[in-house]
């Protein structure tokens, strides 16, 4: 009997001494500090943050990854511009953040919220609000409490629908991406305001009509959706640097895509393309056109393209090489590979030859 009790205390004793190992303190480690204003602690198994730190006068940017953390307490009187909370385990938008009255920047993605709190609303100095990658219901109130900052991404939360009042926002940069939408409810029409508006990986067969009055968009996004065709009102968005239309079925590119003066990104891969419109020629802003896996033949002579640096046609049925973008000045990148052209010895080891343009072949 007396053997079995040292052996069940012995192992007792084990057994806490494993527990002591594998759990860290439920305080900040000592290692922790903050260097130019920043408190960064990343895949620590932390329970809380020492109430000193977050009251420091010097802090003034939060960064806490990937840290199993649930909660956490902002001193009032902080002076903390900017916290990410990325990647732990917060089902709600931690209270104490109101005590944070010069905040700019707030990053909960990647945690299991539900819904926006009133609270946010009332951060005066708020200017984004990142909550990619939760569980948001995204119901009328959030879109009320959200709706006074001016960058708000809430992709990746599989949202099917947008409440009615959504055209309340007064955000320029709005990010939606990797949800299940496929229709916008009629008040989005008033978000004329947007600058960047990114719906990647949706639902869409069409580019909706509610967006058709956004003349002021520089960034518009719907890679990944199963659209069909590019609507005429594209052309109007005269101010559109960014245009991102890769990975869905469009057979052609309208006519009134030539009045895009300003584009500069173009990226239209993997879709059913049969040919490039001659007038792309005439695009003097554009520096990177993607047209890989579509179904081109043929492609104009774009080496008088004052700005181009970057073309990437792999995957097509192209049976003439484009020798002239090889010797273009400025052109960075010419990725050709996967086509129908037949290239000889002597032309291979010309194009392997050290040159400033990068050539994929």
């Amino acid at each position: 009997m007396r053997l079995y009790i040292k052996i069940l205390y012995l192992f007792l004793i084990l057994m806490l001494l494993f527990s002591c190992s594998t759990q860290r303190s439920t305080s900040v480690p000592f290692s922790a500090e903050i260097e130019n204003g920043t408190l960064m602690i990343t895949k620590e198994n932390i329970k809380k943050i020492d109430k000193k730190l977050l009251a420091s006068d010097s802090l003034r940017n939060v960064i806490i990854e990937q840290c199993g953390l649930r909660r956490i307490k902002f001193p009032r009187g902080n002076k903390i511009e900017s916290i990410k909370l990325f990647d732990n385990n917060f089902k709600r938008t931690p209270r104490s953040i109101k005590n944070c009255k010069n905040l700019e920047h707030l990053d909960l993605e990647h945690n299991r919220i539900k819904h926006i709190p009133r609270f946010i609303a009332q951060l005066d100095s708020l200017r984004s609000l990142d909550l990619n990658h939760n569980q948001l219901k995204l119901t009328e109130s959030d879109i009320k409490h959200a709706s006074k900052v001016k960058k708000l991404s809430i992709g990746g939360n599989n949202i099917e629908k947008l409440p009615e009042n959504i055209g309340i926002l007064q955000c320029t940069n709005l990010n939606l991406g990797k949800n299940h939408l496929s229709e916008l409810p009629a008040s989005f029409a008033d978000l004329k305001q947007l600058h960047h508006l990114i719906f990647y990986e949706n639902e869409f067969v069409t580019i909706p009509e509610e967006i058709s009055g956004f003349v002021n968009l520089q960034h518009l996004d719907f890679y990944k959706n199963h659209i069909k065709e590019i609507p005429d009102f594209v052309g109007n968005f005269e101010n559109l640097h960014y245009l991102y239309l890769s990975y869905n079925e469009i057979e052609t590119i309208p006519d009134t895509l030539r009045a895009l003066s300003s584009l500069t990104y173009f990226y239209i891969h993997h879709n059913k393309i049969v040919t490039l419109p001659n007038w792309i020629v005439e695009l003097d802003s554009l520096e990177r056109l993607g047209v890989g896996y579509n179904k081109l033949i043929s492609m104009p002579d774009m080496s008088e393209m004052p700005s181009l640096i970057e073309l990437n046609c792999e995957g097509n049925l192209l049976e003439e090489f484009p020798w002239k973008l090889v010797e273009k000045p400025g052109m960075q990148f010419l990725i050709v590979r996967d086509n129908l052209f037949e290239l000889k010895e002597e032309e291979i080891e010309f194009l392997s030859k050290p040159r400033e343009v990068l050539i994929i072949f």
